[in-house]
């Protein structure tokens, strides 16, 4: 679902004519775990590894360049934001 949910995402931006920088990963990537948190669909234990695998994806679309390091940064800092935007996930519910 993560990875679904992630590609409706990167294809409404696609379509905006937008690419995907780090800000938007950073206010998608928040705000989608936090609302599989209040929907329930993720529990707080597992929340962690959705943010590893959502900077894996976001890793895998600029080619691998982020180093293992800033990857596991990346996952803490948005495992720990409590952001929750609909707006910005908004078109996943749309395609």
């Amino acid at each position: 679902m993560i990875q679904k949910d992630f590609e409706k995402y990167y294809k409404s931006l696609k379509t905006k004519g937008k690419s995907l920088d780090f800000e938007l990963f950073g206010e998608y990537a928040t705000s989608i775990l936090n609302f599989y948190l209040g929907s329930s669909v993720l529990t707080i234990n597992v929340k962690p590894e959705a943010a590893k695998i959502l900077v894996n994806l976001f890793n895998a679309g600029l080619g691998n360049v982020i180093s293992k390091e800033d990857q596991k940064e990346i996952a803490l800092v948005i495992q720990q934001d409590n952001t929750l935007d609909y707006s910005v996930i908004q078109p996943i519910f749309e395609l």
